[in-house]
């Protein structure tokens, strides 16, 4: 294994500096001026996935507000630039859009450290700081926001960039 990698966190220190790197991102770094306080403009997806491989068991999508759509793999690898392709700029938008009303359900943290879980991690991003919630309950927020997520990777998926 290469020295960059966390065998704590089992993953990659790239993953997890470019993760951090997006939740850390302010809209002031963006020029972005917010309509509100519960405008959402970062949405990151820690997703578990089914492997016995270390380091590949995570990815996270990351999104940030009319720029960027990431795909950021726990073994380090990244694809970006899927922001490119009109219908994944369309699924982003519509994702960070409408995702506010999920926030009366989620909980403000201020740690967003990437810890291993069975269930997705739901960070979303506004001006008042950083909203958490992990989908473990099948309520009608966790099936939204599943729901939403499914729809940017559905997107993405069509785009043949994985490939």
């Amino acid at each position: 294994m290469d020295q960059s990698f966390n065998f704590d966190k089992q993953v990659d220190e790239k993953y997890l500096n470019n993760r951090l790197r997006v939740l850390e991102y302010t809209n002031q770094d963006m020029n972005l001026s917010l309509e509100n306080n519960n405008q959402v403009y970062i949405a990151v997806f820690d997703i578990p996935t089914k492997t016995n491989i270390i380091g590949f068991q995570t990815e996270t999508l990351a999104l940030v507000f009319g720029l960027n759509v990431h795909l950021y793999h726990g073994s380090g690898s990244v694809i970006t630039n899927l922001e490119q392709y009109p219908e994944v700029m369309k699924a982003m938008q519509s994702l960070l859009l409408s995702s506010s009303q999920a926030l009366p359900y989620m909980k403000l943290i201020e740690d967003f450290n990437f810890y291993n879980s069975e269930y997705v991690r739901v960070y979303l991003k506004t001006e008042q700081g950083v909203h958490f919630k992990e989908l473990n309950k099948k309520d009608k927020i966790d099936i939204f926001l599943q729901n939403m997520m499914n729809y940017v990777l559905n997107e993405i998926t069509k785009t043949n960039a994985l490939k």
